[in-house]
């Protein structure tokens, strides 16, 4: 019966899988131990599930803050005329990436589903983070320019 331990998650069976394998050991197997298992498997996958979609909802938060400062910054250098060639360029790279990175994500999240979406396991979402990284650099080259 202990391959109904490879049945939680897998982080649940690095973190607890040989603890429960011990205790399973000492125990005589009965009904209700194998109830008992069945009852922490599923809550294991429930406690899994909504911190996915947690971290989901965070990243979610997370890109419409940048995207507000994004358009704060934008509708402040925009009036002044005294903003060089290379800080315009930096600015443009920054916000094209920002945005492929978000529609990227988006395609992601319809092709995909909620929770592949938010994973680096998919091709899109490695694209999208390197979209991010590339709107990260460019951003502070910006800012650094910018003073």
């Amino acid at each position: 019966m202990k391959w109904l331990i490879y049945l939680y998650p897998k982080n649940w069976r690095k973190r607890y899988g040989d603890e429960i394998i011990d205790l399973l050991e000492q125990e005589d197997w009965s009904f209700f131990i194998i109830i008992d298992l069945l009852r922490g498997i599923v809550d294991a996958w429930k406690i899994e599930i909504n911190e996915r979609q947690v971290f989901g909802i965070r990243m979610s938060n997370m890109l419409l803050l940048i995207s507000l400062i994004n358009i704060f910054i934008i509708l402040q250098y925009r009036s002044s005329q005294g903003v060089i060639f290379l800080e315009q360029i930096t600015l443009i790279i920054a916000m094209a990436s920002f945005f492929l990175a978000v529609s990227i994500f988006i395609v992601n999240l319809f092709k995909e589903g909620f929770q592949k979406a938010f994973s680096i396991r998919t091709r899109l979402s490695k694209m999208g983070l390197g979209f991010m990284g590339l709107y990260g650099l460019s951003f502070i080259a910006f800012l650094v320019l910018a003073n």
